[in-house]
């Protein structure tokens, strides 16, 4: 399922990714930038998409290295990447922790690796 998931957020795949997550998923995005905060339902998650698009041009991307997975829970460990005019990009090692109810996202909280070079990158 997380394969899935994520293979259809890099291919924009609305369809999928809607398929795969709960209407009322939680997103919680650590730090101290304009991006970072808690997401509430599918809409709050394209919010946090608009926002990050917003500041930098196509997005975020997480390029996934492994997936670790339980019977309720699964941990991505990927870089995500981004560009921003003006500054160096962003490649930082994070894990994803996914909680999944029925075959569907219901949370995901992102850890990162180096939080204070991601909230130098979206500030």
């Amino acid at each position: 399922m997380a394969e899935r998931f994520y293979a259809a957020i890099s291919r924009g795949d609305t369809a999928t990714i809607n398929e795969l997550i709960a209407p009322e998923a939680d997103l919680r995005v650590p730090g101290a930038n304009p991006i970072s905060g808690s997401y509430h339902g599918t809409s709050g998650l394209a919010r946090f998409t608009r926002a990050a698009a917003a500041l930098a041009p196509g997005g975020a991307r997480t390029d996934v290295i492994d997936i670790m997975a339980g019977e309720r829970h699964v941990a991505v460990y990927g870089v995500s990447r981004a560009n921003r005019p003006g500054r160096p990009p962003l490649n930082n090692h994070t894990v994803h922790l996914i909680t999944v109810e029925e075959n569907r996202v219901t949370a995901i909280t992102i850890f990162n690796a180096d939080q204070c070079a991601v909230d130098d990158f979206w500030s």
